[in-house]
């Protein structure tokens, strides 16, 4: 039983770290005269290292999911149920790694920052981020983003908590 609520628990974390709601689904695309290029983009994405930001993002996202399962859970396993555990942790970062990879993100962000912004804002973003305190802030942006997850760890762990007290209970009302 379980392994049942493991398996059912463990795709949650990595799923809601990227659930976003857009600001407005009726904001204007920009016109063209004012529409940032391909090139244009690939400069500010470039400017902003955003694949190794996506990397670092991604890294932590798994420390913090590993974190948060082993807290849930961990006590409550053997060491066999632990190795298993580990192995579908591996695994599962594993598909979530090759699935939001740069090379599968990269035209999703080009889009989305084609549509969104002006040529004006995206070349004001790369001349911050092109600056000293623009990098420094790019720098900083990891270590930021630790710093939050690390606070959220308790919340996660209680919603965890309610998420496998949940289960546990649908499975346990279960007509065999």
């Amino acid at each position: 039983m379980r392994r049942l609520s493991l398996a059912r628990a463990l795709p949650l974390a990595p799923a809601t770290a990227f659930t976003v709601t857009p600001a407005s689904a009726a904001e204007p695309q920009q016109t063209a005269t004012q529409q940032a290029s391909s090139a244009d983009i690939d400069r500010l994405l470039e400017v902003m290292d955003m694949r190794s930001m996506l990397d670092s993002m991604l890294k932590q996202m798994s420390e913090v999911q590993e974190a948060t399962i082993t807290q849930a859970f961990g006590g409550d396993l053997s060491d066999k149920d632990r190795a298993e555990m580990s192995d579908f942790m591996r695994r599962t970062n594993a598909k979530v790694h090759a699935r939001l990879s740069w090379d599968r993100l990269e035209p999703l962000f080009s889009r989305v920052y084609t549509q969104l912004f002006s040529r004006r804002e995206v070349d004001a973003m790369i001349a911050f981020y092109g600056s000293a305190e623009g990098q420094s802030i790019l720098k900083k942006s990891p270590q930021a983003m630790a710093l939050a997850m690390q606070e959220m760890q308790p919340l996660m762990q209680e919603m965890m908590a309610d998420l496998k007290t949940d289960l546990d209970k649908q499975l346990a009302n279960r007509k065999p």
